[in-house]
């Protein structure tokens, strides 16, 4: 017997997109529904909106969540909860 898979549970959550990055949504802030895994809704906001991650640009962007580092909190195997914010953060270069 095929064992049924259970769609991965969705949040709605807060993104802010901060300088270049508000390119790709035309906003800085705003609300969506995404995976509650913080590993899926990162990936999957980027190819929502169609980011080329692969390119510098996921080389100069760091992604936080609630104000932590995404690696960081993905690792902590917490789940994303209503209302938490995920902000996607150009690095400045500067000397």
């Amino acid at each position: 017997m095929k064992q049924k898979t259970r769609p991965d549970p969705k949040v709605e959550v807060q993104i802010r997109f901060v300088s270049i990055m508000q390119r790709y949504s035309g906003q800085r802030d705003f609300r969506l529904k995404v995976p509650a895994d913080p590993a899926k809704a990162c990936d999957f906001i980027i190819q929502h909106y169609n980011i080329p991650w692969n390119d510098k640009l996921g080389r100069s962007t760091r992604i936080f969540i609630n104000k932590q580092l995404a690696q960081v909190f993905i690792k902590s195997g917490k789940n994303l909860q209503e209302g938490d914010l995920l902000a996607f953060i150009p690095i400045s270069g500067g000397g």
